[in-house]
């Protein structure tokens, strides 16, 4: 029962107190990269503390495994992670729990999956049938429209796209053009849009709850500062907040590809702008990403431990039974 517990409270914290403290935290606009990080890290604890509470009070299967495993004494085990706490049923409804959560998590991430790549679909599709073709990069796609926009579409292999508007072609300078695309490059690099999938997906499963409420929202404002940062080694800070100001201050619709992949605007953009202009972008040195890699190792790696702990303590112990 303690373990459960403890795994429940730390599933608990890490989508309740500690996700809206690290929403408001000052420093991750300094390092977007390894906040976007720790929220994956911390959804995936979350997700692991659930999943291995559910285990543990379908005491049975796991309760087997780890006699099994670790040669341990089954009555000791049974002791440690099973006792007088259970009830009749409690077993049975745990596991139902866990393969309805399952299968439910499952069922929204390729609902929306589909859903994405048919939009991505059509989108291509247009940039392909009525877009010109840059002849220096054969991904880019220039479109005629009155509206300046500057989007990528995701995909596997050649299938991504990044697409700029003729107004936006006209309106900024070569250097703000290129670091536009620089920006949108940055985002189909790092693969942004397979955690942003992941993001939304636990936020419409368990953001109902008060949990990783923000983490959707988060994912995004932080995928488009860790893409500026990207465009401003290449360009400069300056250039790429010009070129994003440009792009906010121009009339029209920021651009028919936002839903499906990502626009230069895209959100918070005046605090972009601020960032870009306030002061030199702050580069991780080896403190930063020793700390956070170890943050981010400790919350998805602590589930496992409280679940293993008590079969490790008890490890060899299976001849003492006799």
């Amino acid at each position: 029962m303690l373990v459960i517990t403890a795994l429940l409270a730390h599933a608990l914290l890490l989508g309740g107190p500690l996700a809206r403290r690290l929403a408001k935290a000052r420093w991750v606009s300094r390092h977007p990269r390894a906040a976007l990080r720790l929220w994956h890290a911390g959804a995936l604890g979350l997700l692991g503390s659930v999943t291995g509470a559910l285990v543990l009070a379908a005491h049975d299967v796991w309760e087997h495994g780890m006699v099994w495993l670790f040669h341990a004494d089954k009555p000791l085990i049974h002791a440690a992670y099973g006792g007088a706490w259970q009830v009749r049923g409690i077993a049975e409804a745990a596991l139902l729990a866990l393969l309805l959560g399952a299968a439910g998590l499952s069922v929204t991430a390729v609902r929306r999956a589909v859903s994405l790549s048919r939009e991505r679909d059509r989108h291509r599709l247009t940039a392909d049938t009525q877009g010109g073709y840059d002849d220096g990069d054969p991904s880019i796609r220039v479109l005629a429209h009155a509206a300046p926009a500057a989007f990528c579409i995701p995909g596997t292999g050649s299938r991504s796209r990044i697409v700029v508007t003729t107004a936006a072609r006209d309106l900024l300078s070569a250097d703000e053009l290129a670091a536009t695309l620089e920006h949108e490059r940055a985002h189909l690099r790092l693969r942004h849009h397979r955690a942003l999938l992941a993001a939304d997906v636990l936020t419409a499963a368990l953001g109902w709850a008060g949990l990783l409420r923000d983490y959707a929202d988060q994912a995004r404002r932080l995928a488009e500062m860790a893409a500026d940062d990207h465009a401003v080694r290449m360009h400069g800070r300056r250039t790429v907040a010009s070129a994003l100001l440009e792009m906010c201050h121009a009339p029209g619709p920021t651009g028919p590809g936002e839903s499906a992949g990502f626009a230069m605007t895209g959100p918070d953009p005046a605090e972009r702008i601020r960032r870009l202009i306030s002061a030199p972008l702050a580069t991780a040195g080896p403190l930063t990403r020793f700390l956070t890699a170890a943050a981010t190792a400790a919350v998805v790696m602590l589930p496992l431990l409280l679940a293993l702990g008590p079969a490790l303590l008890l490890a060899d112990t299976a001849h003492m039974g006799g």
